[in-house]
């Protein structure tokens, strides 16, 4: 079945067809069916299927949004706070040692405390004298 006739294409040298809005939301309304593909029912009316899926978003109800559950809340006694874990930039360094070994056979080894700002300005030293080479 063709819907091609009952569209509007009288006005001199028209190309567009006119489609009367009863008749968008009639196939909007076939679209909607149960187990309905745009396409097919596109097809069946000469229009091309991205045009009924505007016209779909066009002249379909708004969306609800979704009704919000509230829950419940219980204040309870304040407790004190807890001291702060400690990580790794506020524990105390413990000591030890550290070897790097570079590319070139160029070892950096520190022993004792181990402090990163250090560690990482003595490579950066080692890593600057080997590119003046």
């Amino acid at each position: 079945m063709s819907a091609y006739r009952e569209a509007d294409t009288n006005e001199a040298g028209a190309k567009r067809r006119r489609w009367p809005d009863a008749l968008k939301r009639e196939l909007v309304a076939a679209t909607l069916e149960p187990g309905a593909s745009v396409s097919i029912v596109a097809r069946r009316h000469d229009l091309n299927a991205n045009q009924l899926f505007k016209w779909r978003r066009r002249f379909a109800e708004p969306a609800r949004p979704p009704a919000v559950k509230l829950l419940p809340v219980q204040i309870g006694p304040t407790l004190p706070p807890e001291p702060p874990a400690e990580t790794a930039a506020t524990a105390p360094a413990k000591p030890g040692s550290i070897e790097i070994t570079l590319s070139g056979g160029v070892r950096v080894k520190v022993t004792g405390a181990v402090d990163p700002v250090a560690i990482t300005a003595a490579v950066g030293a080692v890593m600057k004298a080997r590119r003046r080479r």
